[in-house]
Formats: C-alpha cells, sequence, structure tokens
C-alpha cells in the first residue's frame, strides 16, 4: 500500500534551481522527513500484517467458545 506512494515521491537531493543553500537545507530536511515517515508506515503496515496472520493461527488453534 505504502510502497506505491514511496514510489511516487520522487525526489533530487541536489536542486540546482533553488537560489540559497538555506532554502536548499531546509527542503533537504523535509525530504528526509517526509521518506522517513514513509518508511515507518511501510514498517508499521507490515507488523500489521504478521499481527494478523499470528492472531488468525492463534484463533484456529483455540477451541470454540464455552458461552
Amino acid at each position: 500500500m505504502f510502497k506505491t506512494a514511496a514510489t511516487k515521491i520522487a525526489h533530487n537531493s541536489t536542486l540546482p534551481a533553488l537560489a540559497g543553500k538555506n532554502e536548499l537545507r531546509t527542503l533537504q530536511d523535509l525530504i528526509i522527513a517526509e521518506k522517513t515517515v514513509v518508511n515507518a508506515l511501510d514498517r508499521l503496515t507490515t507488523d500489521f500484517a504478521k499481527a494478523a496472520d499470528a492472531l488468525r493461527s492463534w484463533g484456529i488453534g483455540e477451541g470454540d467458545d464455552m458461552g
């Protein structure tokens, strides 16, 4: 799900069109933060999928409810 979003975010770390070094540094910091968020969300979706599989396996191993 987030892999497609990550591939759509195409940033170049060097942008010669920007005049000042401060603007470039700020933009690079934003890009790094954005990539970090995308990577964290990707790991989160993987963890949720693993947890769902583990819960499903555990539930199958349990018997019927007594109530």
